[in-house]
């Protein structure tokens, strides 16, 4: 073999030992970046949770302890974290569901009835013995 096909050979190995370098440096890189930009989503979720779950007891826990005729109203988030989710009462508890996963958040009472709808105005009413919600 000549010494100039030996020099392009050479050449050529070194070029693809630093192309794969490189693409491994990117793919690397790449998870890296994905996997904080999925911590940053899982956080910033339940963030919002956090904020929906803390406004609704705040709101019930208003309207039982300043006592029978307070009413006040409470409009959700359409969506959260751009997912359907459901907020149910159950007990004492407001349980926020966003696809499988459920977060729970006491109330004062579980003389709760009604349900709080996302996307709706919902009026937190005390009638005395018990919380009504309603939408208006």
């Amino acid at each position: 073999m000549s010494a100039s096909k030996r020099f392009k050979a050479q050449s050529a190995l070194e070029f693809m030992l630093i192309f794969g370098i490189f693409l491994g440096a990117l793919v690397i890189s790449t998870w890296v970046s994905w996997s904080k930009i999925r911590e940053v989503n899982y956080y910033q979720t339940g963030l919002e949770v956090d904020d929906i779950l803390d406004t609704a007891s705040e709101k019930i826990n208003t309207a039982w302890l300043e006592g029978h005729g307070f009413t006040t109203n409470l409009t959700l988030p359409e969506k959260l974290a751009g997912f359907n989710y459901t907020l149910n009462i159950s007990g004492n508890y407001l349980v926020l569901t966003l696809e499988t996963t459920q977060y729970l958040k006491p109330t004062v009472t579980e003389n709760i009835t009604g349900a709080l709808i996302p996307g709706k105005t919902n009026a937190i009413s005390n009638l005395g013995d018990h919380i009504e919600i309603s939408q208006s």
